[in-house]
């Protein structure tokens, strides 16, 4: 009775290990039991092609590139115990480069998070209304995990 209890155990534990292991992956749909939040990046330069690359502290999104007004998205299971997700990109066109925390958690209350890439800074669209927040591009120094812009606008269409 004791060896068939243990091999209960041991198979639920196996079961449980498998479903976290599936949420915790990249692209992988399971029961989506864990939250998700999606990035959406859209090339805004006058006739620019944009390069960039994005990741997190364990995860590497790999290098792309976008054409004007191309869209680019991706996708990354948020943390639920700590509120700490955040995705940084670098991103370079014309000789230029720039860096920005294109997702921090605590700042970035969406589930879908349209970005609008211009020369002057990244620009999320706000759907509640209608607008745009722009944020200034980022130096290393200007990292915060707290999501406080040092400056940023508004940008209605």
């Amino acid at each position: 009775m004791a060896t068939l209890l243990n091999k209960i155990e041991l198979s639920w534990f196996m079961l449980v290990t498998i479903f976290v292991t599936l949420q915790m992956m990249n692209s992988v749909e399971s029961f989506n039991i864990l939250p998700r939040a999606n990035v959406v990046l859209i090339n805004k330069l006058d006739n620019d092609e944009l390069a960039f690359h994005c990741k997190d502290r364990v995860r590497d999104d790999g290098f792309h590139a976008l054409s004007p007004n191309q869209k680019y998205s991706f996708g990354f299971t948020l943390d639920v115990i700590l509120n700490r997700t955040l995705w940084f990109c670098s991103f370079e066109w014309q000789k230029q480069t720039h860096q920005f925390d294109i997702f921090i958690q605590m700042r970035d209350k969406c589930t879908t998070c349209e970005w609008s890439i211009h020369q002057e800074g990244p620009c999320r669209f706000v759907p509640e209304t209608r607008s745009d927040i722009c944020f200034p591009w980022q130096k290393k120094s200007d990292r915060r995990m707290n999501g406080d812009p040092i400056e940023y606008w508004i940008y209605n269409d």
